[in-house]
């Protein structure tokens, strides 16, 4: 059974390396359909996707506010996961701070060595705090 933790844990894994600045390559295990869907609609493969978040530092993931999961298959094991992650990050450049709510629908699926896998990652909607710096995409 795919659980609300171990989908978290899954997010917690691809942030921190998110975070870490190294080449998008390094999160394909992750993923069996590696990219993001942005909430703008554009898809971005990991490495611009990394690209864009080497133009930031100090950012914060945490999750915030009911989660959802639902099954959509048995064999394989697979589910849709929708959650809400308060996200902000400094952008270098000019030091100004991004505070942000990001709503997150994910399909995760169970995998033959027994991980779990983003099957799709999506950033469905973006709402920043009042005051807020923008991210340019």
């Amino acid at each position: 059974m795919i659980t609300e933790q171990k989908i978290k844990e899954l997010g917690h894994a691809f942030w921190t390396i998110v975070r870490s600045g190294v080449h998008g390559s390094e999160a394909e295990h992750l993923f069996i359909n590696p990219g993001i869907l942005a909430p703008n609609g554009t898809w971005l493969p990991l490495e611009p996707h990394q690209a864009l978040h080497r133009t930031l530092k100090d950012e914060v993931h945490k999750w915030v506010g009911d989660c959802s999961i639902r099954t959509l298959s048995e064999n394989p094991e697979r589910v849709q996961f929708n959650g809400t992650v308060h996200w902000e990050a400094t952008i270098i450049h000019n030091n100004a701070r991004i505070v942000s709510e990001v709503g997150e629908q994910w399909i995760v699926e169970r995998c033959n060595d027994d991980q779990l896998r983003f099957t799709n990652y999506w950033s469905n909607s973006f709402e920043y705090a009042e005051g807020s710096a923008e991210l340019v995409v």
